[in-house]
């Protein structure tokens, strides 16, 4: 499909690529952020793994739409099968955009077939429950001049609708104060990247479905390359929305870690405070209740950040502000988030250390 844009700048060397997958209530909102940037990829290639609802019948429709009500002349790309419903008869620049249907493939899978399907040398990364701002693609493509630079990441900020959301961002999601340029490792709902280091690295790791965009990074620094960390290049990133999907998210990125063997102290930190409370609470029934008192610094490390969240970074909360009572409650609630995610971490890693052991 070709889509024609005279007002806005056409990047001819960038592509823009990703993953589709049951995702009909937010996959409209994302693309609408696409095609509202202030820079538009030359290309964009959408692999959609199978799903199960209307994904692909509305990124279908979104685009067929907009093509119509400009007036453009498009083509549509299937599979790899052209359908041509209107050329148009001059050489005004277009978008191509490609939708192709890879059933079954996991995340890694869908990305590395969108991008051997790409002709620009540099590729753009996002995800569908992602709302981007209107400069990212503008600000992700910044400094792909200096050579020295082929990979760049960019700020991540919370989306939410709910309290859950709210808190769960104020424990999970740093502030751009907060991020070590020199450790940063860029997810790939915000990345961009030369098309000849992903093959370089080996491309996203195919036997990994969770956890794979980290693995690529640390393929990508084996490989030799640095990544620049750029916080004028913002996704918005949609909060799960209840317990089970927290449980599930923490369940699947710690099993990516052991399956990709990846942070290994974190999880071992993780595993001895964990022993260390449970040892604690013990001290306190059988020997004496005055051990509680070693709790309490304790408790202040483990809630430190999302509280300095709430209190210090009202305006980078944006949509996930919390007010009033809403304050106080979450000043309850965190804790008891904060435990659910550990555990769901120890329950994924140890489940991805017997799948290793398994395989």
């Amino acid at each position: 499909m070709r889509l024609k844009d005279k007002k806005r700048t056409i990047l001819s060397n960038v592509s823009f690529i990703t993953t589709i997958f049951n995702e009909e209530e937010n996959i409209e909102a994302f693309l609408k952020s696409l095609m509202e940037q202030t820079c538009l990829p030359h290309e964009i290639i959408m692999v959609e793994g199978g799903s199960k609802d209307k994904t692909f019948d509305i990124a279908q429709d979104f685009f067929k739409k907009r093509a119509l009500r400009k007036n453009n002349g498009f083509k549509t790309i299937l599979n790899g099968r052209r359908s041509k419903i209107k050329e148009s008869k001059n050489n005004t620049p277009a978008i191509s955009v490609r939708l192709i249907k890879d059933t079954g493939a996991n995340i890694s899978q869908g990305r590395n077939n969108a991008i051997k399907n790409t002709t620009g040398e540099i590729i753009c990364v996002s995800d569908a429950g992602c709302i981007l701002d209107k400069n990212w693609l503008k600000e992700i493509t910044a400094f792909h001049s200096d050579n020295s630079c082929i990979v760049i990441g960019g700020l991540n900020l919370p989306f939410c609708r709910n309290f859950l959301q709210k808190c769960l961002a104020a424990c999970i999601m740093p502030s751009e104060k907060e991020i070590k340029a020199k450790e940063y490792m860029p997810s790939s709902r915000n990345i961009s990247f030369k098309k000849k280091i992903w093959a370089d690295a080996g491309g996203y790791p195919e036997d990994m479905d969770y956890g794979e965009d980290m693995k690529f990074n640390f393929n990508v620094r084996t490989a030799g390359y640095r990544i620049r960390f750029n916080p004028g290049a913002v996704v918005y990133w949609k909060m799960r929305e209840n317990n089970l999907q927290v449980f599930r998210q923490f369940f699947r990125y710690a099993k990516g870690d052991a399956s990709g063997r990846m942070y290994p102290k974190r999880h071992i930190i993780r595993f001895t405070s964990f022993a260390v409370f449970i040892i604690i609470l013990l001290g306190i029934f059988y020997l004496s209740k005055w051990i509680l008192v070693i709790l309490i610094p304790l408790f202040g490390a483990y809630v430190f950040k999302p509280y300095r969240r709430l209190i210090k970074n009202s305006n980078f909360m944006g949509s996930c502000r919390l007010t009033g009572a809403g304050i106080f409650l979450s000043i309850l609630f965190i804790p008891l988030l904060l435990l659910q995610i550990d555990f769901s971490k120890m329950c994924g890693y140890l489940y991805g250390l017997l799948r290793n052991i398994i395989q």
